[in-house]
């Protein structure tokens, strides 16, 4: 072979190499989750979550709860914070309300603009699981 059809097999090669590296690197990079759960607003049905660089508050129809740390995700975009869940109810509040704040610990998992919420209230066998998207307002239905 000559040196001219080498070269041009060489820079064919390397165009190869570089769009590979280029196309595994996109898929990465969209597959990889980032360091935190975006702040600002995420809402759907029952709850409404604001997201700070220190934690969240959260209002759901009949309730609200914080989360005192950052919501930092994992490599698999999960996180785990711990918070708190107040119940709220119908009628005037009384000085005794705030004595019913539990403690909680939250998860999540975020896909793309979605994230899937869940916390377990002691004593109950099942959590409460809610989905939320970026930007978007929440569905809250008041107490009566």
């Amino acid at each position: 072979m000559n040196l001219h059809v080498l070269n041009r097999i060489r820079r064919i090669l390397h165009a190869i190499a570089l769009t590979i590296v280029s196309v595994s690197m996109c898929k990465a990079g969209s597959d990889s989750k980032p360091g935190a759960v975006d702040n600002g607003k995420w809402g759907g049905t029952h709850v409404e979550m604001q997201v700070t660089p220190q934690g969240a508050t959260l209002e759901f129809d009949c309730a609200e709860g914080t989360i005192s740390e950052p919501l930092l995700l994992d490599a698999s975009g999960k996180f785990q914070a711990k918070g708190t869940f107040l119940p709220q109810h119908g009628g005037p509040t009384t000085k005794d309300d705030a004595s019913r704040n539990v403690e909680v610990v939250y998860s999540g998992t975020m896909k793309g603009d979605t994230l899937e919420i869940e916390f377990t209230l002691h004593g109950e066998d099942s959590p409460e699981k809610f989905t939320i998207v970026r930007g978007k307002t929440g569905i809250l239905r008041r107490c009566a």
